[in-house]
Parts: structure tokens; sequence; C-alpha cells
């Protein structure tokens, strides 16, 4: 087993953090490499000498990558990793961490847990988009628009080449399961255990009493269209982004592909709503 490690410089424990796996690592004579661009802003670290380039990274056999940060953070990790199959764990520096197994201050327990074994890893589904000739993938969403225009956009949405949507709205969020309990959430979408095969449609702010989010099966194909002649945006987890005019087409469906996890052997996803989200907690006194 090797460590890869990558992680968000803008994190003001970072380098702490980097230094606990370190001196894990050593101690325990198990072989791991630093992303080089964590030490941009620091180059005092003693352990800069076990950096490379993320690129170099990745080609390691038997390698684990850990994402230090937020879940914007380990969003970025998925789409560097790619289809590589390289199983991801998300270390929490920042405040939700939905995404993130485990707070900085358990890493190194985790990490030993994980050398004896003692850990699984699960598979999350991701969404691929076409649009003007480009492929952008989503572990989250891919929303698709107005930009930065003030003005609402015409969108027509089809599955399988059947009408779905047809609406005036700020935009619609498809969304897989593991990006169910984000941007989705927050425009009214459902909450959708991860391992379901399905994605969601939620329109953003619609202008209409009549339209709600939908359930789709994942083994159809997604059609947006944007009409008339105003701009429209498609963007990857809030990260990779494509703008033009309207009229714009964008195809989705999941992706021959998915992302690994690293995951704590009792961990369950409905712990994780109940400690990062509050589910199903009764303020009731």
């Amino acid at each position: 087993m090797i460590f890869g490690i990558t992680g968000n410089i803008e994190k003001e424990n970072l380098y702490e953090v980097i230094k606990d796996i370190g001196d894990f690592l050593l101690k325990n004579k198990t072989e791991f490499f630093i992303d080089s661009k964590l030490f941009i802003k620091s180059t005092k670290s003693i352990y800069k000498k076990y950096s490379a380039p993320i690129a170099s990274i990745l080609k390691k056999k038997d390698l684990i990558l850990l994402s230090l940060g937020g879940d914007g953070t380990f969003l970025n990790s998925a789409r560097v990793v790619g289809n590589r199959n390289i199983p991801i764990l998300g270390v929490n520096l920042g405040n939700l961490g939905f995404l993130a197994e485990v707070r900085a201050n358990e890493i190194t327990g985790f990490l030993k847990e994980m050398l004896k074994g003692k850990f699984r890893i699960t598979e999350r589904n991701i969404l691929e988009a076409m649009v003007n000739n480009k492929k952008i993938y989503g572990l989250n969403d891919i929303v698709i628009d107005k930009a930065n225009s003030i003005r609402m956009i015409n969108i027509d949405a089809f599955f399988n080449d059947e009408r779905i949507f047809k609406m005036v709205a700020d935009g619609i969020i498809i969304s897989t399961p593991t990006g169910s309990t984000g941007y989705s959430l927050s425009s009214g979408g459902p909450v959708i255990s991860p391992h379901s095969s399905v994605f969601s449609a939620t329109p953003i702010c619609p202008h209409s009493l009549n339209i709600r989010p939908i359930i789709l099966p994942d083994d159809g194909e997604i059609t947006i269209k944007t009409l008339g002649s105003s701009n429209a945006r498609v963007t990857a987890d809030g990260q990779t982004y494509v703008t033009g005019k309207s009229p714009m087409e964008v195809k989705l469906r999941k992706a021959d592909y998915t992302v690994k996890l690293v995951k704590r052997m009792d961990s369950t996803y409905f712990d994780t709503l109940k400690k990062k989200l509050l589910w199903s907690e009764d303020k009731r006194k």
C-alpha cells in the first residue's frame, strides 16, 4: 500500500496534518508521496523532499490518495483521479466535509486501521455531460444555468427523447445520489441513498407552481436544451464549466467509470446524514 497526499493549500492546518501523516507513515515504514503543488506557499516543511507532481503520483501501483480539505477539495481530487480506479480517502480540514470520512485529529488512528486492512471501498457513479463536443464529468452534479445573466432562461428537458420539463427558470441541476445532499438539496431536491441507480433533475427557481424535482433511472439519456438567444453555462461539481449562447444542447448519461471512496468498516450513509446534516433530529422539547 502506497499513499499519495494532496489537499487545499488555503487550509491553515494543512501542513500540521501533513506532518502528522508523514511522521506516522515513516514510523510504520510505509511509502508515501506528497503533491508538489502543496509546497507552492510553504517550502519549510521537512516533508518537501517526499513531494512529486500529482501526475506521477497517480501512476503508482497500489495507491490510495488522501485528500486533505473540504468537499470542494475532494471533488477536485475525484476529477484529477478520473478513471484510474484509485481509492480516495477524504480528510476533513473544513466545515461540513460531507464527503470526508475522517477529521484531521482522526487520520493517524484510521491509517493504523488501514495498514491492518480494516477499511472498505465503496463506488460512486459519475455523470458525463457532452456539450459543444466536449465531455465534462461530475461526481456531485452537472448544472445548466443562466451564467452571469440576471434573466431566466428557457429550458426543454428530455429523458430518452420524452419531454419531462419545459420551463422558464434560473437553471436545472442533474445530480447523482452522491450529489443529492449538495446544491440539489438546497434547491428542494430529494436526499438519495448513494447506491441507488438513479439521477435527480431539480429545477432552479422555476417560474411555475407545477414543476417539481423528478427521479430518473441512470440507464437512460437526459437531454437539456436551452432555447432563445441567452447565455448559458454548464458546470460540473462547481469547478469545470463550458459557456455558450443558446440554443445549446447538453446530453447527460452515467459515465463508464466510478469513483472509489475509502470508508471505515462500520460507517454508514445514514450515520453521516445524522452527524453532518442533523438528519431526522427532533428539536422539540
